[in-house]
């Protein structure tokens, strides 16, 4: 035996231990990415070649032609607006109320804080389809169904909960110092949470407006159980009936489709990936 084979052998044991938590990280990455390649791939083959076998990840003949057939859908700009408008203003809404609710419990003692800080999770804990149907015997009678007020209201409710609890630890890290001394020069409690609360606690509200917006986006079961005409349709709902309403099924179309919707999406997690993981890992350690 060589002089060098037992530190060698060493060396490739250490190397491996070192290295062996990659193996099951390569395999969810590509369980992940897979389903996304292939629609990316499917939304620029033309629809006979998704038929041939065998099947290939990149097109034998490239076309932007679903794209085009997907926004220029019957209705497309409507679904697009009202998923803007949607996720826009339940976001902005949600960002409001939670700064102020987790201002309130970083800052004061009261009574029943802690039950109240279980209590608003809640709606999380909760499977959305065991909120649909007492929503819909609350907003039945108050003629709110199908209107954008329903979706506004039960997605802004449904982004407060986590909204909070991210804020609080953020909240909590501030010195108290910065805030007497706003007080001293005369600022009143408004004045110090938005120009000296809010501007230091920056990656948790960019956060939350990220988490908001992607859970408003994404919302699906409420605006199928809460709305009923064609023109309170978002882009994942029409998605949704895009394969009942074409016949047979178009799959670049839907894919295209598909991408189309999630694109607003990717592009606020690759512009904010940091601040998101960030914030999230620093308001569960501090809160």
């Amino acid at each position: 035996m060589e002089k060098g084979t037992p530190y060698r052998a060493s060396f490739l044991c250490k190397t491996m231990r070192k290295n062996l938590f990659w193996i099951p990280l390569l395999l969810f990455t590509l369980l992940t990415l897979l389903p996304i390649l292939w629609c990316i791939s499917a939304s620029f083959k033309h629809p006979i070649e998704l038929y041939q076998t065998p099947p290939t990840i990149i097109p034998r003949t490239f076309t932007v032609e679903a794209y085009y057939r997907a926004v220029t859908f019957p209705g497309f700009p409507r679904y697009l607006a009202n998923s803007v408008i949607l996720a826009i203003t339940s976001t902005a809404i949600a960002l409001f109320v939670s700064v102020i609710a987790g201002y309130g419990f970083a800052r004061y003692t009261f009574w029943m804080r802690s039950v109240l800080l279980i209590m608003i999770l809640v709606p999380r804990i909760l499977p959305r389809a065991a909120l649909i149907v007492p929503l819909y015997e609350i907003f039945a009678p108050l003629g709110l169904i199908d209107t954008y007020t329903v979706l506004i209201l039960t997605y802004t409710a449904t982004a407060i909960p986590l909204g909070t609890w991210i804020l609080i630890g953020f909240f909590q890290s501030v010195p108290k110092e910065l805030e007497e001394s706003a007080i001293l020069d005369g600022a009143n409690l408004l004045q110090i949470l938005w120009k000296i609360v809010a501007p230091v606690s920056l990656p948790g509200i960019l956060t939350v407006i990220v988490v908001s917006f992607v859970q408003s986006w994404n919302e699906f079961p409420f605006v199928l159980a809460l709305t009923s005409s064609p023109q309170m349709r978002t882009l994942p709902y029409q998605l949704y009936f895009l394969r009942d309403t074409l016949g047979l099924p178009d799959w670049p179309l839907l894919n295209a489709f598909t991408i189309i919707t999630i694109i607003p999406i990717l592009v606020l997690y690759i512009r904010f990936e940091k601040n998101i993981v960030s914030g999230i890992l620093s308001g569960a350690l501090k809160g």
